[in-house]
């Protein structure tokens, strides 16, 4: 990205040594030639927060900037949960990060940035086109030129790809060098030592440093070379080490990692605890727009800009921006977008040369980018195609802030947000100015296509408008109920100066159930079903003791058993391997004095058999036994007569024909007996033999009788 692109410094907050409390910010930093904005997170703006209970929490509960993190944490957090609530991962890092502001020592800490990208050999099926060379360019080309970034490739061993460095015109230039190197395959998968690596650097440790940020992009599982008979033990033992043992470690140690999947077999569980462990983004890309998508969505997180919204293929600009780029998204078969300016001027890649001094435009086959330096306030318009997350970042004083928005929603539980809207150093005050400002927060969940906030039917949102005080601005959003991938945006509008105004924060997160299920024992591989469930507390406050399972299989219920401080074991029947079916698992929650029940998303056995009914190893469900129809007045013993249902007012329409069928069937079958009986013969000749003598009867009366005079009538 040009130096004077506009994003923000650092997910720290940025104060001065002298600032005092109350709901002012410190000073905006603003690096010398770049005006980036530094000033995002502040101590006085709530975090959202997964308690169960915080959608209940009101504005006025939330923290001011000079606050300690424990008065900060319970205006969010049930009283009765707060000290469990410094076991979230997100929030201990938050107070960490306040107390290094508090000092001044976080202003100065730039962006710290690491990927550790799988080389393994089945990225050759999962990624034949080596789109992790244009979503790394992407990546790239997006860094802040005062961050820090160092990349690590792992399959068997670990290979330094780029060193960890400033990121400046050489060290992009030498990342976009890597192309060839990432098809430098290898035969296995050491996750737990590509994450490691990359999370240490060349320090080999991984305290002693500050805030890091690692992306950890991945198509597969645990796949470690060793002997077979000590290859699953040795796999098992390293996947345990990376969920018990290293992400805690991360996490304390204030390391955030963000995980793509580019395969849906990709060990996606896996993945997903160590975002939420480490409160990092967690991510499934099976499309070049996905993986540029989730690429996007962990930089948003590392260097969150300020945005203005994009509808329609137009944005506004104010006069406060001094400097705006459009990140246009689009087909690789798509040409490049026009720009066009309020006044009708147009901006197009076709008449680069001609550019004027403070436009500069980087065009790739999947996206455009384009800054324009004073640009003129009013409303700007976009020719061509505009993809899902394009955006417009813009640089200016007035400014949305908040803390960065949650990584990672429960299903279930409600979560608060705010943020503050400011003008350099100070809150804003004009009051006829906040007079109209007004503004929402929506959370909009993308499908497997991708859809995003920009494209999604508004009635799958969740949307609630904020409530302002001054210019604060704060909301108690209702719990996600749709799990899988949203877009979480807060979004001002109003009128300065009689002129419009708006400003807009929008970052990815994951919605995920509130507990984890994984199985236990079984192999998938040649559909061996587990002989148990473990269930795992995802979200940090629930327990043993504040949470009780229950377990259902084919409606019969499951032992459940606890296993740990937030662990519980379900065991299972025995089940064919061709047999699939589902189980149900429900908590009931009690926090804070009151209980809610949520069901989690059912988990299947044998997902890939048939689904019918299973034995599993108790009496047999009892059931119907459907036969054949022989006659009209025939059923077999264990049915009930199409007739008879037919009488009750139950016969289904379906069963008609086979009714109608049965009748005509029965009446053949009278005929063909009654006709084989001699008696039978005899009545019918006799019968046969009297009708005949009627009919000849009737014709010689017919043929003697005497014709009638007719007469005609008299007047």
């Amino acid at each position: 990205m040009p130096r004077d692109v506009a994003v923000t410094s650092s997910l720290e907050p940025v104060r001065s040594p002298g600032h005092v409390s109350g709901s002012s910010f410190g000073p905006v930093a603003k690096v010398a030639g770049a005006r980036w904005l530094a000033a995002l997170m502040l101590a006085g703006i709530s975090l959202a927060s997964p308690s169960a209970f915080a959608e209940q929490a009101s504005p006025a509960d939330n923290a001011s900037a000079s606050e300690s993190m424990s008065e900060s944490v319970s205006g969010l957090v049930d009283e009765s949960a707060s000290e469990q609530a410094e076991q979230m991962p997100f929030v201990a890092r938050d107070v960490a990060s306040d107390a290094n502001a508090g000092n001044g020592s976080a202003r100065d800490i730039a962006p710290d940035l690491r990927m550790a990208i799988d080389v393994s050999g089945s990225m050759k099926h999962n990624d034949p086109t080596n789109l992790r060379a244009s979503a790394l360019d992407l990546l790239v080309t997006l860094l802040p030129e005062r961050s820090r970034a160092g990349l690590w490739g792992f399959g068997e061993q670990v290979q330094p790809l780029l060193a960890l460095g400033a990121v400046d015109a050489g060290w992009k230039q030498a990342a976009r060098g890597l192309e060839g190197r990432l098809d430098d395959y290898e035969q296995y998968t050491d996750l737990e030592a590509g994450l490691r690596a990359a999370a240490e650097g060349a320090d080999a440790s991984i305290d002693g440093q500050g805030p890091r940020q690692v992306i950890l992009l991945s198509d597969g599982m645990v796949d470690l070379r060793e002997p077979s008979s000590e290859k699953a033990a040795s796999d098992s033992a390293s996947r345990q080490r990376i969920t018990d043992e290293l992400t805690p470690q991360l996490a304390a140690h204030n390391i955030t990692v963000h995980t793509v999947a580019l395969s849906r077999n990709a060990d996606i569980d896996l993945l997903q605890q160590v975002a939420d462990g480490t409160g990092g983004l967690a991510t499934v890309a099976e499309t070049p727009e996905d993986l540029l998508r989730a690429f996007l969505g962990a930089l948003d997180r590392i260097v969150p800009g300020e945005l203005v919204p994009l509808e329609d293929k137009r944005f506004t600009i104010d006069g406060s921006v001094e400097e705006f780029t459009a990140l246009v998204f689009h087909g690789p078969d798509d040409s490049a977008p026009v720009l066009i300016a309020p006044d009708g001027q147009r901006y197009s890649l076709a008449d680069k040369a001609s550019l004027p001094e403070g436009v500069r435009w980087e065009h790739q086959p999947r996206y455009d980018l384009i800054t324009v330096t004073d640009p003129e306030a009013g409303q700007w318009r976009i020719e061509g195609q505009v993809g899902v997350d394009s955006r417009i970042t813009v640089v200016s004083d007035l400014a949305l802030v908040s803390r960065p928005l949650p990584a990672t929603l429960y299903r279930g539980f409600g979560y608060s947000l705010s943020a503050s809207l400011v003008d350099g150093a100070r809150d804003v005050d004009e009051q006829d100015f906040l007079a109209t400002l007004d503004g929402n927060a929506r959370l909009v969940p993308e499908d497997e296509g991708g859809m995003s906030a920009e494209t999604a039917v508004v009635t799958t949102a969740q949307q609630r408008g904020l409530e302002r005080d001054g210019a604060q601005f704060s909301v108690n959003m209702p719990p996600p109920q749709q799990p899988g991938g949203a877009r979480l945006t807060l979004t001002i509008e109003g009128q300065r100066d009689g002129a419009p105004f708006a400003r807009q924060l929008s970052q990815r997160t994951s919605v995920v159930d509130p507990l984890l299920v994984e199985p236990i024992g079984g192999n998938a591989q040649n559909s061996t079903p587990p002989s148990a469930l473990e269930v795992s507390a995802r979200h940090p406050l629930l327990n043993t003791a504040n949470t009780q399972l229950d377990a259902t299989l084919q409606g019969e219920l499951l032992s459940v058993a606890e296993a740990g401080e937030s662990r519980w074991r379900i065991e299972l029947p025995p089940l064919e391997r061709d047999v699939s079916a589902d189980v149900q698992i429900s908590a009931r929650i009690v926090l804070g004095g009151s209980s809610r029940v949520i069901d989690l998303a059912p988990y299947t056995l044998n997902e890939n058999a048939a689904r019918r009914a299973a034995n599993l190893d108790r009496s047999p469900i009892e059931g119907e036994s459907f036969g054949e129809i022989q006659g009209l007045d025939q059923a077999v013993e264990e049915q009930e007569d199409l007739n008879d249902l037919l009488m009750k007012g139950r016969l289904p329409i379906d069963k008609v024909p086979a009714l109608i069928s049965q009748w005509f069937e029965g009446a053949s079958d009278f005929a063909q007996r009654e006709a084989e009986s001699p008696q039978s013969r005899m009545i019918a000749y006799a019968v046969a033999g009297v009708i005949g003598l009627l009919v000849v009867i009737m014709l010689v009366r017919r043929m003697t009788r005497k014709p009638t005079q007719r007469e005609e009538p008299h007047v």
